[in-house]
């Protein structure tokens, strides 16, 4: 870790949504990649999975990919040319997001900003880096693409590694003695785990680590292990309705020190199952707008033009087609090389989180994940971790 030490043009706003396979005229696929781009627009891909159980997320993505091209617009666009954005229907599966991939850089487009579905962006990403084309994933954790070998792809979410240190990470600014890390036996949990123990014990520091069932005896008989263990810090890596109810028996069973979730549990089945035993519990997790008081101004100017709330693919997709707008501006060109190129050294380009920096293997310099503590019934931020702007 390396924090500590996108037969029809559908006209929104400003930006212009051109939908695969209804406008053809719009596309420079029968015409080559060489071919010269209409200088009226620079076309941006947006990867977003638009059916399905994902859909509802995946419209939020596409959307927060909108409002950044028209803000852009509105500023004049990018090298005195209108932004305009090229959507399709990834879907989360790897063989719908190969295609739907293919078809954006069949459009020519400058670059590729989405993907949330794990499988599915890893697919996409390496067809839409096939000929070079920047794809920047935007929600996915796709752990898999790092140091895969495609230079052109960039993430802009964190890593398992990296909510690993920035667990134990915040463990040291609470000073425990002894760490009891648990959870629910899936493959997820054991990774998660497995991470954090090791560093943990590399700090010195006493740690023990188990795996439990998900049903009530089982939790009830782990809460008591650990209290009596005298454990005064327990990180649960698995599911977020387990480690609600993890915690509510660790309560009853006398524990009385912190207590601390992984990104599994940024919901409110947690703190459903949790119940009043949640207050004050710590959270791991990727930022959000809802956790993120810089926001403010950025969530009311979405309201106003989609007359719902952000959620997070919505701000990571905003940031994405910004940051690949500026390594445009940057570059002077749109050749997908030169645009690549600026993207590890975008300059003075800051997210809601600080400054977006890209570490040599594409993945964030800095990370995304932040603190978040239960206060009367929600989440709320405790801290950024960043060491550009601890809190």
């Amino acid at each position: 870790m390396r924090r500590r030490g996108a037969m029809r043009t559908v006209a929104l706003g400003a930006t212009v949504l051109v939908v695969s396979g209804l406008l053809d005229a719009c596309s420079a696929s029968d015409e080559g990649r060489d071919a010269p781009r209409p200088q009226g627009e620079i076309t941006f891909g947006v990867l977003a999975p638009l059916s399905g159980d994902m859909a509802e997320r995946g419209q939020d993505l596409v959307d927060g990919a909108r409002l950044a091209a028209a803000e852009i617009n509105d500023r004049g666009g990018v090298l005195g040319r209108q932004v305009s954005l090229a959507v399709e229907d990834g879907g989360c599966a790897s063989a719908t997001a190969e295609q739907a991939a293919t078809g954006l850089a069949a459009k020519s487009v400058v670059g590729v900003i989405g993907g949330l579905c794990e499988d599915a962006a890893v697919a996409a990403a390496k067809a839409v880096a096939a000929d070079g084309t920047p794809f920047l994933v935007s929600s996915a954790r796709a752990d898999r693409l790092v140091g895969a070998g495609l230079p052109s792809v960039f993430l802009m979410e964190g890593t398992v590694h990296q909510e690993a240190m920035a667990a134990v990470h915040w463990m040291g600014y609470r000073s425990p003695q002894r760490v009891a890390v648990l959870g629910d036996g899936s493959p997820a949990s054991r990774r998660l785990s497995g991470l954090v123990t090791d560093r943990v014990k590399a700090d010195g520091l006493e740690v023990s680590s188990r795996s439990a069932g998900v049903k009530e005896p089982e939790l009830a008989e782990l809460a008591g292990t650990v209290a009596g263990s005298k454990a005064d810090f327990v990180y649960w890596t698995g599911a977020a309705g387990p480690g609600g109810r993890l915690v509510s028996a660790l309560r009853q069973a006398g524990y009385t020190g912190y207590f601390m979730a992984s990104s599994q549990s940024d919901s409110s089945e947690f703190l459903q199952a949790a119940g009043g035993a949640a207050e004050n519990a710590f959270l791991t997790t990727t930022a959000g707008p809802r956790l993120l008081p810089a926001a403010a101004d950025w969530v009311t100017r979405f309201k106003d033009r989609y007359r719902r709330d952000p959620g997070r693919d919505a701000m990571q997709a905003y940031d994405a087609l910004r940051a690949v707008a500026q390594a445009v501006l940057q570059a002077g060109d749109t050749a997908p090389s030169k645009v690549v190129d600026n993207l590890p050294r975008l300059e003075d380009f800051t997210t809601f989180t600080g400054t977006l920096r890209f570490a040599a293997d594409h993945s964030l310099a800095y990370d995304n994940y932040v603190i978040a503590q239960v206060r009367g019934g929600t989440f709320t931020l405790a801290s950024k971790l960043r060491t550009d702007q601890l809190g």
